[in-house]
């Protein structure tokens, strides 16, 4: 063992003629611990968190949507289709890690049961397409997920809202010709149709906002020409590879399209998801730079304490650098010893969290039982980094003033 080494460490643990520096080096560690240890936790539970809204997300949002930036026909209902939506499907389906494509038409309607009116989001696509480009298959509270032409599958919320069961008859009234209606004796588009399922997506917006017609049915309530679409919606193996599989699709189907991944279509949310904590990082790595301080203070009170030693090893021939290393590799031995504790806390708490659920959460609010965590080595990598990076820092200006010591004058009553 180098001899810096094994001084450095007896610097650090062995008892020292003024008891408080000791104790500054213990509440450094604690500092140290506790810091690194609660951003540990904490990133976890943002990432538990940021996967359930994920996971709520992509399971009934397409990972890929495609659509059109202008409109590409000669229709009058003001929208922008895409008239060529099966060849884009060919296109789009060829492209790798693609696992499904399906066209799909999307308006706003008005559902009344009852009287009562609701403003809803109307999906019109088929059974099979729906199944294989979202979860909603996997979702089904109540009756089938069928979408013939006289059918319509509802959200649990909207069902409950307008009081609605399965087999109740719906009208559904489209916007569009409305300005037709203020200035021409003319009926607005309407279909009656039945309630086949009712589904729970585990999001309020989606359960209180969407419903599922067969395209027919939404072409039909919205003047779209047969044959066109809306969007194309794409189902990815991996959901991590959606940002580049949107770039080969953008790519080959050129600029007339606009393409996003699920990231792009909730991208203000995940942006304050991310300022929420880069936030918590900051604040809570300011425990780590109290911490880091403590240990600037206790290695500057111990060049004083040892200025004997310094004299002794400066006249034996200890090299100046050497002096320097000694008091360097104390600070970094002690950041060492706080970050792996601090991080064994927060691996402990993480594990403890997911196995057993210690911090429950209210079933009637929250659509989880329990805190949601969730460990990545990239936390670790970064808040460890993070924590050494700060502790050798503060650890260099001791270490100086420690090597510039004038053995001289620190053995001139010895």
């Amino acid at each position: 063992m180098p001899y810096e080494l094994f001084l450095a460490r007896r610097y650090a643990f062995s008892k020292r003629r003024e008891n408080f520096i000791t104790i500054i080096s213990i509440l450094s560690i604690v500092g140290l611990a506790v810091g690194t240890g609660a951003l540990v936790i904490v990133l976890s539970v943002f990432n538990g968190f940021s996967s359930v809204v994920t996971n709520i997300y992509v399971s009934f949002d397409p990972h890929v949507r495609i659509s059109a930036l202008t409109d590409t026909t000669n229709n009058t209902a003001g929208g922008s289709f895409i008239t060529n939506a099966d060849s884009l499907i060919r296109i789009v389906r060829a492209v790798p890690d693609v696992q499904a494509v399906a066209a799909a038409v999307h308006g706003k309607a008005v559902l009344v049961h009852y009287t009562l009116p609701k403003v809803i989001d109307l999906t019109g696509i088929s059974a099979s397409d729906v199944r294989a480009v979202s979860g909603i298959g996997h979702s089904m509270v109540a009756g089938k997920l069928q979408l013939d032409s006289n059918s319509i599958v509802v959200g649990q919320l909207l069902a409950d809202e307008l009081a609605i069961q399965l087999g109740d008859s719906l009208e559904v009234y489209s916007p569009s010709g409305l300005e037709r209606i203020l200035t021409e004796p003319v009926t607005p588009r309407m279909r009656t149709l039945f309630v086949r399922g009712i589904f729970s997506a585990s999001n309020r917006d989606y359960d209180a906002m969407n419903a599922y017609a067969s395209p027919e049915t939404a072409r039909d309530l919205f003047d779209i020409p047969q044959g066109d679409a809306t969007t194309i919606d794409v189902r990815i193996k991996d959901v991590r590879d959606a940002n580049d599989v949107r770039d080969k699709v953008r790519n080959l189907i050129g600029a007339n399209y606009n393409v996003q991944s699920w990231y792009d279509l909730h991208t203000e949310l995940y942006s304050v998801m991310q300022i929420e904590r880069w936030v918590a990082y900051i604040i809570l790595f300011l425990i780590v730079g109290v911490a880091a301080f403590s240990i600037f203070s206790s290695l500057t009170l111990t060049v004083f304490e040892k200025q004997r030693d310094i004299g002794l090893l400066r006249a034996l021939g200890s090299p100046i650098r050497s002096i320097r290393k000694i008091y360097w590799l104390q600070g970094t031995l002690i950041g060492v010893i706080g970050t792996v504790s601090g991080c064994a806390i927060g691996l402990i708490v993480v594990v403890a969290q997911q196995q057993f659920g210690f911090f429950p959460l209210d079933s009637t609010v929250y659509i989880i039982p329990a805190l949601p965590v969730e460990l990545r080595w990239q936390d670790f990598v970064s808040v460890g980094i993070g924590s050494m990076a700060l502790t050798m820092l503060c650890s260099l200006f001791p270490s100086r003033r420690a090597a510039e010591v004038d053995p001289a004058i620190a053995l001139r009553w010895e």
